[in-house]
């Protein structure tokens, strides 16, 4: 059964998901970019595909930072590539495009120095297929690079029931729509069985005190919201609301300083 996220998403949904990808770009970006910038330009790659790039927020940040290399974003969605075509014809990079695409085994074969993905791998039904299609369009010595969610290992510096239904609620969420909140902990192992070597996996966290209360604060809101929108009966109003709340206290939120935890993995292709 295909998850949620590889079907067709109406408008209204579609504007929803754009929320908290930009949010996410946002927050969780602060501390993931300067990691994938650095991969990128450590192994002078010029060529980057980026499967699943939603609206194009972060694919175009990169493309800022890194002007040497051509990107090349793809999704599935109509919506969010128009989205993300707008976005680049008002800051006109020119080491951009965007295409609308399914990336599956038959996709073009062409050849790139580098593969990345974003939140995405973990709405894939056959996560498998997906990392052994990645390595086939890299070029030896090429890399895959996935960032992806490890929502078992998101926390709290201190405990607080707020979080922790919050939290509850939203793997109820991930379950019903088919995707995986903990796919970050099988990076190593995915990447292993497609033949990529010289692994490496690594767990940044989005909180207050590294990204900003506003950040940590705007994401969790669109995350709820959206929640709510999507699967009101998984993450009801009174959920919803406490968590509005919760969030309003700066001073609560800088002495819990509560996270939300992604993995970083790359593999290169011998």
């Amino acid at each position: 059964m295909a998850s949620l996220m590889e079907s067709k998403l109406t408008p209204e949904q579609h504007a929803l998901i754009r929320k908290v990808l930009v949010a996410q770009t946002a927050s969780l970006g602060v501390v993931e970019s300067p990691i994938v910038e650095d991969l990128l330009t450590r192994h002078n790659y010029r060529t980057v595909l980026d499967i699943g790039c939603g609206e194009g927020t972060f694919l175009l940040q990169l493309a800022r930072k890194l002007p040497g290399a051509h990107f090349i974003g793809i999704d599935q969605s109509e919506l969010a590539i128009n989205d993300a075509v707008r976005k680049l014809r008002r800051r006109s990079p020119d080491n951009v495009r965007f295409e609308t695409a399914f990336f599956e085994q038959a996709f073009k074969r062409t050849k790139y120095d580098a593969v990345m993905t974003r939140y995405t791998l973990q709405h894939s039904s056959e996560p498998e297929v997906f990392v052994r299609s990645a390595f086939e369009r890299l070029k030896r010595k090429g890399m895959f690079i996935a960032l992806e969610s490890v929502d078992a290992y998101t926390d709290c510096h201190e405990p607080d029931p707020t979080w922790e239904r919050f939290r509850s609620a939203i793997a109820g969420v991930h379950r019903r729509v088919g995707s995986n909140d903990n796919i970050g902990k099988s990076l190593g192992v995915l990447f292993k069985n497609a033949g990529l070597r010289d692994i490496q996996v690594r767990v940044v966290l989005c909180s207050p005190s590294t990204v900003g209360v506003n950040r940590f604060q705007a994401v969790v809101h669109a995350m709820a919201d959206l929640a709510l929108a999507f699967f009101p009966d998984l993450f009801d109003r009174q959920v919803h609301e406490e968590v509005v709340e919760w969030l309003k206290d700066r001073a609560c939120l800088e002495q819990k300083d509560p996270y939300l935890c992604s993995a970083i993995g790359n593999g290169t292709k011998p």
